[in-house]
């Protein structure tokens, strides 16, 4: 038996056993105080992070602070605020996505400082944030603008408009990211496979088995497998996937584990379970973790009880994703805990979590 270094896990673990629960309501409260305590945050990403998780819960009370975060100094945290209120059926919030997308820097000489340069980027991130939320909210009835942003003066504005309209099923923009995947430079094979990972369209899983059977780059491989996790009908790439599970390299081991446990199938089961009770590596286990349970296995609480005692951010995040297949009862010790965590995003993920589970459960 692992001991876990957190003693407060093992109790809490053990009195959730014995019945000593914390009724559904009270915890809801508690993540949604853990959400709210962070719309103030000195940190924009994190109040962007708020601000999303706000809009996930499907709570419209929240509609009021949200509006408010219309308003922040951070524009990114805006464009979070508008696609949050979104979700809760208020569109208030889009004249500022379309506000933010219009804001197109102006083009200076050719000469410009790079000082000049810096804030044209900067400027152009914020509109590809919006753009992307645009095309989230109104799906698509955004294809007519996405179309027009092809036109757009800067080529970052003009490469996200394409890939959004991909993600909406438009062939031609598709086929552009799937060229990019037999491209005999690593780089281009690299960034292509990257942005399918955010298109996630089932027409790149045969382009990516192919890549993965021949390609020799780690980087590479590491982003056609996060690309293929994303997309249905990924059963096709299996004989590859079973092959990278043994892979020597730990993180394209991890990954194609990861890809096989969303997988239904008899082999790729048996799989996950062969390197999960072969190896100690609590990483590799919580990337079993989900293909185990919903194969029909048992959910293994010293698994997650390794894994949230864990001090690696990354791996509770992981085992928070895994947590979704376990029931309630289960469930509510470690999500206690994580809402306690010392990282800031496993906090927010685990309330993001309760609030999702137990907002509307008596």
């Amino acid at each position: 038996m692992i001991v876990a270094k957190s003693m407060l896990l093992i109790l809490l673990v053990a009195g959730f056993a014995c019945g000593q629960e914390i009724p559904n309501k009270d915890l809801g409260r508690k993540a949604l105080e853990t959400a709210l305590s962070y719309i103030k945050s000195p940190d924009a990403d994190i109040r962007g992070m708020a601000a999303d998780i706000l809009g996930q819960t499907g709570n419209r009370s929240a509609a009021g602070v949200l509006k408010k975060m219309l308003a922040d100094t951070d524009k990114h945290t805006r464009i979070s605020a508008a696609e949050a209120l979104w979700r809760l059926d208020d569109p208030s919030g889009l004249k500022v996505v379309y506000s933010i997308i219009g804001d197109v820097p102006a083009q200076g000489a050719a000469g410009n400082s790079p000082l000049v340069e810096l804030k044209i980027i900067s400027q152009n991130k914020i509109r590809e944030h919006a753009i992307e939320a645009l095309a989230r909210i109104k799906e698509e009835k955004a294809a007519d603008m996405l179309f027009n942003l092809k036109n757009d003066n800067y080529g970052s504005i003009r490469d996200v408009a394409a890939r959004e309209l991909a993600r909406l099923g438009y062939s031609e923009e598709l086929a552009q990211f799937l060229d990019a995947l037999a491209s005999e430079d690593e780089a281009m094979r690299f960034e292509g496979a990257n942005i399918l990972g955010k298109i996630c369209n089932s027409g790149a899983i045969e382009p990516l088995k192919s890549l993965l059977a021949a390609e020799k780059s780690m980087r590479v491989r590491i982003a056609a497998l996060d690309a293929l996790k994303c997309m249905s009908g990924k059963k096709a790439a299996l004989p590859e996937l079973l092959k990278l599970a043994d892979d020597e390299n730990p993180t394209i081991k991890f990954k194609a584990v990861s890809v096989l446990g969303a997988i239904p199938d008899k082999r790729a089961f048996e799989k996950i379970k062969e390197i999960s009770e072969a190896t100690n590596d609590i990483s590799l286990k919580i990337a079993a973790f989900t293909g185990l349970v919903t194969g029909g296995g048992k959910p293994d609480t010293e698994v997650l009880t390794r894994a949230f005692d864990s001090n690696n951010q990354d791996v509770k995040l992981e085992a928070l994703k895994a947590l979704q297949e376990v029931p309630d009862t289960d469930a509510k010790p470690y999500l206690l805990l994580a809402l306690e965590d010392n990282s800031v995003n496993v906090r927010l993920g685990a309330a993001l979590q309760v609030l999702k589970r137990f907002s509307r459960k008596k």
